[in-house]
């Protein structure tokens, strides 16, 4: 067991029409932290699917003693299932981990291995060679401009991070309609006066289903978002952005 290991680690998989690959995936993180030996829980959001992804997470929450399961009635994106993590979640840690996995997840204890030195720990991942160029110019572009107008060292804003479960309470989580509400979370955390620490991971190129980062209404919106919050940010000061106490 990873000496570092949280009190309780829950492991957040909002899911939408993944019914596919989804028991694959949670087996796999299931079997991954049984074997690290840990006290853990593995929260699935099915958020509002039209396949049968609703009926896989009650399968699996019926048999298997570490899985609960959550439904959303409407849509409201992998955002929406973040803030209902955070609000559900009985873990003194959070790491939300797509339900097409995205990490290997033999890199798990490196996380947890980071969390005895930080506050957030913040997944960089390794390769991205199953990126179109237009992808990798989106992911490029959202780096530099995070960087840029916030004051961020970090590498990267859009992938795995894990949470102390204090921290993502101590901020309001106010965008999470986009995809800006990763870089969001890491900003205010930074501002909260919070250890943020980067460790270097293996990603696992999805197996089924396929990914929406790049639809160009999403981009749309975390632009918008991102640029807003900047304003506000610079108007009211960083103490006053962070929705603390709210």
């Amino acid at each position: 067991m990873a000496a570092t290991w949280p009190r309780m680690l829950t492991v957040l998989m909002p899911a939408r029409n993944e019914a596919e690959g989804l028991e694959r995936s949670v087996r796999a993180v299931s079997a991954t932290l049984s074997a690290l030996g840990g006290a853990h829980e593995i929260l699935v959001v099915d958020d509002a699917s039209t396949d049968a992804t609703g009926a896989v997470v009650d399968r699996l929450a019926g048999e298997m003693q570490d899985v609960r399961a959550i439904h959303h009635p409407v849509n409201r994106g992998i955002g929406g299932g973040f803030v209902t993590g955070i609000a559900e979640a009985a873990g003194d840690w959070l790491i939300l981990i797509p339900a097409d996995l995205a990490l290997d997840l033999d890199e798990l204890p490196k996380y947890l291995d980071a969390a005895g030195r930080a506050d957030v720990v913040v997944g960089v991942r390794s390769d991205r060679s199953d990126y179109s160029g237009w992808r990798m110019l989106v992911s490029w572009a959202n780096i530099a401009l995070v960087q840029l107008l916030f004051g961020m060292r970090e590498r990267q804003f859009n992938y795995i991070s894990m949470y102390r479960i204090d921290v993502l309470r101590a901020m309001r989580v106010e965008y999470w309609r986009s995809a800006f509400f990763h870089a969001e979370t890491l900003i205010k955390a930074r501002d909260l006066g919070y250890r943020l620490v980067e460790v270097d991971v293996a990603y696992a190129p999805r197996l089924s289903g396929r990914a929406t980062g790049s639809r160009p209404g999403l981009i749309a919106r975390t632009v918008a978002d991102m640029v807003r919050f900047w304003g506000r940010r610079t108007i009211t000061g960083p103490e006053n952005a962070t929705g603390a106490g709210r």
